[in-house]
């Protein structure tokens, strides 16, 4: 799913000129740089999006400011710092590799083309999908390796599937947290993490959940023991075996949801506090 983890100097030049500085010495130098260079730093603004469409061949009109910055004590630590941000994430996605993998064909059923991860620094706090040319740009800080690689997956899959969603946005939210966020974290992790993701979409969860057993393909008689392992229990003896569920996909099965919703999905009755709330 993530072809390369990539360094771009010039992207992290630019957010370091348009983006508050995490140094002194950076603030006094862009502050210098807007004073002696002040119509090319304006018109480095729109080198962004140039940078993203042509990562790979990218070179300024003109790179004066561009070099002045590469060249900084501050630069220069950041990148550093940035090396070894991408070198753990290489390793942890290489120790994964097997597990991502079984988690495409298992539970994402369906083969994506891959992306590129243009890494900047955590203190950017920002973390972009561009699904037109398969990239994210990556630089804000999760609990661990394993919650960065979880959310890069879940950020592919959003953005690669592919279904005519009207009025079912939730539906198809819930159900890509659901094979993301809680069940391959929980293989990750090797701890139950259905209670992960957006609160308002955990009713509905709920209700899908004996549906999403089935398409893990999950026997009706193991059932009780997922229930224990996610604490989510529902009686699986008043749920037609949809035997078929199986053999779809995330989209087929989201789809499927979506076709049936009358039937699975009951809406959540609020009491006069939550009214009042």
């Amino acid at each position: 799913m993530i072809k390369k983890y990539i360094i771009n100097e010039y992207l992290l030049a630019w957010y370091l000129l348009f983006n508050d500085s995490p140094t002194e010495d950076l603030c006094h130098l862009k502050r210098k740089l807007w004073i002696n260079y002040k119509k090319q730093y304006n018109g480095l603004f729109y080198d962004r999006e140039k940078i993203i469409n042509d990562y790979k061949n990218f070179i300024p009109d003109n790179d004066t400011i561009y070099n002045i910055i590469m060249d900084s004590k501050d630069f220069k630590s950041l990148k550093k710092e940035l090396e070894k941000q991408r070198i753990n994430l290489i390793k942890t996605w290489d120790k994964n590799k097997k597990l991502i993998n079984r988690v495409q064909k298992s539970i994402i059923r369906k083969d994506y083309e891959d992306f590129d991860c243009l890494l900047i620094n955590e203190c950017f706090s920002i973390h972009e999908t561009f699904k037109n040319n398969n990239l994210i740009i990556l630089g804000k800080k999760y609990d661990s390796e394993n919650q960065t690689i979880i959310n890069l997956i879940f950020e592919i899959v959003k953005s690669k599937v592919n279904i005519n969603i009207k009025d079912n946005k939730e539906i198809k939210d819930a159900i890509i947290e659901m094979a993301i966020l809680n069940e391959f974290a929980s293989f990750l992790n090797e701890v139950s993490c259905y209670k992960e993701g957006t609160k308002n979409l955990y009713n509905l969860k709920k209700q899908i959940y004996p549906y999403w057993l089935m398409y893990l393909g999950i026997k009706r008689e193991d059932m009780v023991e997922y229930m224990m392992r996610d604490k989510i229990a529902f009686e699986s003896n008043n749920y037609a075996y949809e035997k078929e569920l199986i053999n779809m996909n995330l989209e087929e099965f989201i789809e499927f949801i979506i076709r049936n919703k009358r039937y699975i999905i009951k809406e959540e009755k609020k009491t006069y506090i939550d009214e009042i709330i």
